[in-house]
């Protein structure tokens, strides 16, 4: 199987987005870890019991937990656009082949992480129409 010029001219163009929406992705996650250290500090200064009991340092920790895990796809798709733009600069297939790999891992972690949530909504949804009954 060979790349037409209109199908490379489409990967570039992806990996165009695809660097974009990384870079935006690692800002993000560094403003999580910057927020991580200052939301304690900040709901430390909230009255007593406002936030359910759970101590503000949870939230820290939550944050930087937020950032580990988003980083994950995140970087993946930054590999994604560095490889298929250096392949297509190159000719090169097994750089494309690297590349498509890191795209296909940055899917596969989103759906794992999909099917994640929707377990935990639907146990939420489950916990909370129980504990309504009783």
């Amino acid at each position: 199987m060979q790349l037409t010029e209109q199908a490379k001219k489409y990967l570039m163009e992806a990996s165009k987005w695809a660097n974009f929406i990384a870079i935006v992705g690692f800002i993000a996650i560094g403003l999580l870890i910057i927020m991580s250290f200052s939301i304690g500090t900040i709901l430390a200064s909230l009255p007593e019991g406002s936030l359910g009991g759970l101590p503000p340092k949870f939230f820290s920790f939550f944050y930087l937990i937020a950032a580990g895990i988003y980083f994950i796809p995140v970087f993946f798709l930054f590999q994604f656009a560095q490889k298929i733009k250096q392949a297509l600069m190159e000719d090169d297939h097994n750089l494309l082949t690297f590349g498509l790999k890191k795209l296909k891992s940055h899917y596969k972690f989103i759906g794992i992480l999909f099917i994640i949530l929707i377990a935990l909504y639907l146990f939420l949804i489950l916990f909370g129409a129980f504990s309504a009954l009783l």
